[in-house]
């Protein structure tokens, strides 16, 4: 082949790099058994489960976490498109669209084989090539004519989320293809952000002496992934705009219409007109017809182009009817041209599982509402595209060119950042609603899930590792998840419920208390809290710290005097509530004998180095708040209770090395935890040093979690597990103890680096990042967790899908989870680190 200039239409060498031929080790499943010695704590936990998953699914409803039907693994994902809170579709890195999150909450995790792009090469008038652009072999009827499963060999996939690019080197022609996927993902922009919108710009690259015809065709299919939910009312139209005054840009396409789920969804695909190319379309043809399959292909074939077989509106439309979008254009020899499509999916108002109320997606208010529609979108997205490019770029550019950060690193703080989008996450306006604060009601209502199958939103105790993007990225959006959980506080649900793990039975609220979540959005999220019904999280002994930690770190980085305001009456309402979690009155509060914390299979009782810590650091931003807010009497109160509790933590769990896990008897009270400074993670990055933990005694804490936790547990490769045993053995006596969390090793580097051991910090984090996207293959699925048994490194294909835990026998669990966005605490921590040493050089 010619000498390609191509390549140099990609601006970064930075992301996740994949060829199409890549293989990934077939043997990873998700978790399914503990062992043994673990197993009959949860046989009570699984027959009070069991019936309760047959009566959702009885009632055609999913579990809000399926432990019957896990996620399978599927080795195929890149970087998904789609903003904020509207929606979003995945891609995979071989050219699939996969993974559908149309209805508020739910994902389809099959791929639309229609949903695809066609090259047509032509030559003197005559085809000599044609060729679908997936690697894919196309079952549908309609499709077995097209010519199918482009060779592996030849295609190659880079991500920098939210921009991802696909090469593909057409066997035999002498023709190379570039397409740039980009959304609009942009930090502190909340309008675009918002937008369901993607834009595909095909670069055409002719290698060859003579100029060449080049159709690229895109097809889109009606209805969702599956048959799942109810789709009716489909209609296809056609779409011509032209560049009057009132558009930037002109274009052709199609409309596909629909009601799914009862909610109005539009498909809209738009083919940018330039003055040398061509638009064509075929509105409607029936994927279970070969022959109107067959018709569109040959009519590809025949001319590179695109006819209406007869009027659209009299054609029938069904799930299994599709439309077609086709630009052509001449390329000269020895050049480059590109080719534009904008594809949009246009939702405008949704309702959840209980159907109790209709909210209006944020995106909406960004626009007239009455004229608002797909098209309005794609061209909105063909005028904007230049500009998203531009601002991603800077927002990118300073940390990619920091000499200083190792590459991989680069690109895994944007790559693991296509969760805050792609979490099933939904941002409403609610500004017409009149309970809610004045700062909801102007920025909407944010919410995302905790996992692609832990299907609860804003879940608190996990979010206080991930919120660290949403407060550096949206931190309007950070301040509306804040403002929401406080307006819970105060009240209660007294509905009654039996909680699975223990089978006790308790309120669904109780007064006071921090919820665990905002609730199922398969049931009426926000409305009804507290989906998560493992465990009375009333009781648990994180939560109350965790919001005090996180009130005090978001007002640290906007010091927003209002919001602290309105805010502060909640946080005595907590501490209330903690102080009665002491049953022994020493100022820590207690474990109750039970997994009563974020890790919610772990035990614990009595004092423990996790949520004590948690505790002391919370007591410290309460004084801090206290005295902005000008109260005395509580920088007392809380200055005298956070003594006693700092001397109580010392005297029950320090053991001169680290702090041991908890103050029990059990055999495993001195396990090393690696999440064990978590408190104090978080005043470090909110300005605070060593008032209330020693520097001499964090520095032995990191160095043992170092030593043990990161480099004994598979020398280094795969982060920091959970738990160790004291001599430096993996703690095996909880199923968490023995995982490693990524979001959890992201935290613990973010405080090494705090420290001064950016060496130790990296290679704890790179090892993270690499077993997902080079080794696991868990790119933009990033799990919470690894575990390790006999260490083995294998390629595992989970990219863009990080989950909750791996393990080295092959399992993973909870795929695209919420709490690896932790890795922008990190970001923070380099930011600060530098901050503080600039500092020190000048008092110098």
């Amino acid at each position: 082949m010619s000498l390609s200039n191509l390549d140099q239409l990609i601006p970064t060498k930075y992301g996740w790099h994949v060829s199409f031929d890549k293989e990934f080790d077939s043997k990873w499943k998700p978790f399914s058994r503990p062992r043994f010695k673990q197993l009959l704590e949860y046989i009570p936990l699984f027959a009070r489960y069991l019936p309760l998953w047959y009566r959702l699914r009885k009632a055609k409803r999913r579990a809000h976490m399926d432990f019957i039907n896990p996620i399978p693994l599927q080795q195929i994902y890149g970087a998904p498109i789609g903003g904020l809170g509207c929606g979003t579709i995945g891609r995979g890195f071989k050219g699939e669209f996969c993974r559908y999150q149309l209805v508020p909450g739910l994902y389809e995790f099959q791929t639309v084989e229609a949903n695809t792009f066609t090259v047509c090469i032509r030559r003197r008038n005559i085809t000599n090539y044609c060729q679908v652009l997936t690697t894919n072999r196309l079952r549908q009827k309609g499709l077995h004519m097209w010519n199918t499963a482009f060779p592996k060999d030849y295609g190659y996939y880079q991500a920098l989320y939210p921009q991802s690019w696909t090469t593909y080197d057409l066997p035999g022609q002498n023709i190379r293809l570039l397409c740039k996927q980009i959304s609009p993902f942009i930090p502190h922009n909340y309008k675009d952000s918002s937008l369901p919108v993607a834009s595909f710009v095909w670069n055409v690259e002719n290698l060859n002496d003579d100029p060449i015809e080049v159709s690229l065709m895109f097809t889109w299919q009606a209805g969702s992934a599956t048959n799942e939910f109810l789709c009716e009312d489909i209609s296809h139209e056609p779409v011509h705009i032209s560049d009057d005054d009132h558009n930037l840009s002109a274009a052709s396409g199609v409309s596909i219409k629909q009601k799914l789920r009862d909610m109005q969804l539009e498909y809209c695909i738009l083919g940018k007109k330039e003055l040398d190319n061509l638009v064509t379309t075929r509105t409607n043809f029936n994927l279970d017809s070969d022959v109107e399959g067959r018709s569109v292909w040959m009519d590809l074939i025949d001319d590179g182009r695109l006819i209406e077989m007869e009027s659209p509106a009299a054609r029938p439309a069904t799930l299994n009817t599709a439309s077609c979008v086709c630009i052509t254009t001449s390329v000269e020899g020895k050049s480059i041209k590109p080719i534009e499509f904008a594809l949009a999916w246009h939702m405008p108002e949704i309702k959840f599982g209980l159907r109790q109320q209709l909210y209006s997606k944020w995106y909406t208010t960004c626009f007239d509402k009455s004229t608002l529609n797909g098209t309005k979108l794609c061209l909105y997205t063909l005028d904007n595209r230049l500009k998203w490019e531009e601002a991603i770029n800077k927002w990118q550019k300073p940390i990619l060119d920091d000499s200083l950060l190792p590459d991989w690193y680069k690109s895994a703080l944007f790559n693991e950042s296509y969760f805050v989008a792609d979490s099933g996450s939904v941002w409403l306006d609610v500004s017409e609603d009149t309970t809610l604060s004045e700062h909801v009601r102007k920025w909407g209502r944010f919410g995302y899930l905790e996992g692609h199958e832990y299907r609860m939103v804003n879940t608190y105790d996990v979010h206080f590792y991930a919120s660290f993007a949403l407060i550096q990225l949206w931190p309007e959006l950070e301040l509306s998840i804040q403002y929401e959980y406080a307006s819970t506080i105060p009240h209660e649900n007294v509905e009654s419920r039996v909680y699975l793990f223990h089978g006790q039975t308790g309120r669904r609220k109780m007064l006071n208390s921090v919820p665990h979540d905002q609730g199922d959005p398969d049931e009426e999220p926000w409305l009804s809290v507290n989906a998560y019904i493992a465990h009375d999280t009333a009781e648990w002994k994180d939560l109350g710290s965790k919001y005090v930690l996180q009130v005090y770190r978001d007002y640290v980085y906007t010091q927003n005097s209002e919001f602290l305001n309105h805010i502060w009456p909640t946080i005595q309402s907590v501490m209330t509530h903690l102080r009665e979690q002491d049953a022994d009155k020493d100022g820590l509060v207690d474990n109750g004998g039970f997994a009563d914390q974020t890790y919610d299979a772990w035990t614990a009782a009595g004092a423990s180095a996790y949520c004590g810590g948690l505790q002391i650091a919370a007591l410290r931003s309460c004084i801090e708040m206290a005295q902005i807010m000008n109260d005395k009497d509580l920088v007392n109160e809380y200055d005298e209770w956070l003594q006693l509790a700092k001397n109580s933590y010392s005297e029950k769990l320090w053991n001169g090395q680290y702090y041991n896990y908890d103050s029990s008897a059990s055999s495993h009270h001195d396990s090393i935890m690696s999440d064990q400074l978590a408190g104090f993670w978080y005043l470090r990055l909110t300005g605070h040093k060593y008032e209330d933990f020693e520097k001499e005694r964090v520095n032995s804490v990191l160095d043992t979690i170092f030593k043990i936790n990161v480099m004994k547990f598979c020398n280094g490769t795969m982060g920091a597990v959970n738990g160790m045993t004291k001599s430096g053995q993996l703690e095996t006596v909880s199923l968490q103890s023995e995982e490693i969390w990524t979001g959890v090793t992201y935290g613990l580097s973010s405080t090494m680096i705090m420290e001064n051991l950016n060496y130790e910090a990296f290679l704890t984090s790179e090892g993270i990042y690499n077993t997902c996207y080079n080794i696991a293959g868990l790119a933009f699925q990033t799990p919470e967790a690894l575990t390790s048994n006999s260490c083995f490194r294998s390629v595992t294909g989970l990219a863009f899908q990080t989950p909750e835990a791996l393990t080295s026998n092959s399992c993973f669990r909870s795929c695209g989870y919420m709490r690896p966005l932790s890795i922008w605490a990190i970001q923070k921590a380099i930011e600060l680190s530098r901050k503080e040493a600039n500092s020190n050089v000048n008092s110098v």
